[in-house]
């Protein structure tokens, strides 16, 4: 029974990680700064800023792989904030805690805004980064030197570049549980941009395709996304659809199509060219959300 540690299994994408593997034979230990009596793991206090609780940790658990998922995601501020660096060199020193530990893998979460704004199709092995903010900036240097620094251990590392994730416990301002929070009080919702396209992939969808990574060992740069790529207009109806709400408070502004964004996984890519797809189809997560 392989053995992991997940950093921030209490989080959005960390808590749904954490039950995946639990129940595909994993032994989950979460490093979390706040316990959840929700998820069936042993839980450890951990703090990425703090080196002694981190080691205790480690030295309690002793996992054969560890998966770090904490960032700041402060809404609307993430994209430019100082604590962007603090968490690249946070995560990095983590990493080599790990490392030094006998971690024998090490892996952390990515982003899409690796890509730049409109990248269109995304390979990891073919497309180019973009540092076009503080928060991709962060990303990408932390990918990169994450897999130099496995390197000088002797050990194997991933970057998991996750694509428009949505789901349970999502920030409520985030486009998803806004759009539905609006609607379900009967209040307009305005979208500024209808026509960007994006791969759209719920959170349980990322914690298998992570756990499908770990067990069928995708190398290094991996991109956690569907290969199907819905606009924000396609999106917002779905949901009008599916949670039976009225579509007729939404409003679309910026509808010129020349302006149109898109950010998808390309079917060439390792993870769907090695076999994995979602669980359930958009339209089914999308109907869990009710």
């Amino acid at each position: 029974m392989p053995r992991v540690a997940i950093l921030g299994a209490s989080g959005f994408l960390g808590a749904p990680i954490a039950s995946n593997l639990s129940n595909n034979g994993w032994e989950v230990f979460g490093f979390t700064r706040r316990m959840n009596s929700d998820l069936p793991i042993k839980q450890l206090p951990v703090d990425i800023f703090d080196e002694d609780s981190i080691q205790s940790a480690l030295s309690i658990a002793k996992p054969e792989f560890v998966i770090s998922t904490a960032w700041d995601t402060e809404h609307g501020k993430f994209w430019t904030s100082s604590e962007n660096d603090r968490y690249r060199v946070a995560t990095l020193r983590f990493a080599e805690l790990c490392f030094l530990a006998g971690v024998q893998s090490f892996s952390g979460l990515g982003t899409m805004s690796e890509y730049g704004t409109s990248p269109g199709l995304c390979n990891s092995n073919s497309t180019k980064l973009v540092q076009q903010n503080e928060y991709s900036k962060s990303k990408v240097l932390t990918g990169l030197t994450l897999m130099q620094l496995a390197d000088q251990f002797g050990t194997s590392s991933n970057w998991f570049r996750v694509f428009q994730a949505f789901g349970p416990n999502e920030k409520p301002k985030r486009l998803v549980p806004a759009l539905i929070s609006s609607l379900q009080r009967r209040e307009p919702f305005i979208i500024q941009t209808p026509n960007n396209r994006m791969d759209w992939i719920h959170s349980a969808d990322v914690a298998d395709a992570i756990r499908f990574s770990l067990d069928n060992t995708l190398k290094q740069f991996v991109d956690i996304g569907t290969g199907t790529a819905s606009s924000v207009q396609e999106i917002a109806e779905l949901i009008c659809s599916e949670l039976n709400l009225d579509r007729s408070l939404l409003i679309y502004e910026n509808q010129n199509v020349s302006d149109e964004v898109t950010c998808v996984v390309d079917e060439s890519s390792e993870l769907l060219k090695s076999g994995w797809r979602p669980m359930e189809s958009l339209s089914l997560r999308i109907h869990s959300l009710g």
